[in-house]
């Protein structure tokens, strides 16, 4: 039995793996990678996780408590948390995916074709970043908080989200990653620079940060309304 278990795979076994493998590669739903979605969701969670951790180590101290090393430590998880956070954000606009998933409409513009649980799929998809995208910018703004004043609090997010709806944009548009601000600055900053140059772009801009912001808020007083009663 011994000499079995150490024997090496057979080319039908390898074969089957292979096959599998393939298949779980290209299954897609309206041409959409199932396996992507757990990537946008891990990279959803990453700030959160993040901010998280973040928020245990800095406790109850102020930022001049801090060592000339500690303070260099935060910069840079917090930089790290900020090219990562536009990824929360991105989720709202996979709902994208559902131009075209149907063929053939009746005039309620309803799916003949029994695709449309696809609505509900990518509708559930994209919800995910609602959770995410307030969680882990609340949390930093507590952060802050902490560190400096309530008024640094405030103005974070006001900050925060613009940058955040460029990010987004950079992902839709450029179909670049968070990784690329180290990688290309100079590019993403004359990228970011057209879009403010391109009516069209910085109409995009407009409604994608003044959406953020409402999401934001709007969630924020949503649950303050729910934890006051």
């Amino acid at each position: 039995m011994l000499l079995i278990l150490l024997q090496p795979y057979s080319p039908t076994s390898l074969n089957f793996n292979i096959c599998g493998m393939n298949f779980l590669l290209t299954l897609s739903i309206n041409k959409y990678n199932i396996l992507t979605i757990f990537w946008n969701v891990f990279l959803a969670l990453i700030p959160c996780i993040t901010v998280y951790y973040l928020a245990l180590t800095v406790k109850r101290k102020k930022w001049h408590d801090f060592k000339v090393s500690e303070k260099i430590s935060f910069v840079l998880i917090f930089l790290f948390w900020l090219f990562m956070f536009p990824n929360t954000a991105y989720l709202f606009t996979i709902v994208r995916h559902l131009v075209n998933y149907c063929q053939h409409y009746d005039k309620y513009r309803v799916c003949s074709e029994g695709n449309t649980w696809m609505v509900m799929f990518f509708f559930t998809y994209s919800a995910i970043g609602l959770p995410t995208f307030y969680y882990a910018l609340k949390k930093m703004a507590d952060v802050f908080k902490l560190l400096f004043n309530r008024m640094t609090a405030t103005v974070f997010p006001i900050v925060v989200i613009p940058l955040t709806a460029i990010g987004v944009m950079f992902g839709l548009f450029e179909r670049l990653n968070s990784w690329d601000i180290l990688f290309n600055p100079l590019s993403l900053s004359r990228i970011a620079f057209g879009y403010f140059t391109d009516l069209n772009l910085f109409t995009n801009f407009l409604i994608f940060t003044i959406s953020l912001y409402l999401i934001y808020y709007g969630s924020g007083y949503f649950i303050w309304k729910i934890v006051k009663k």
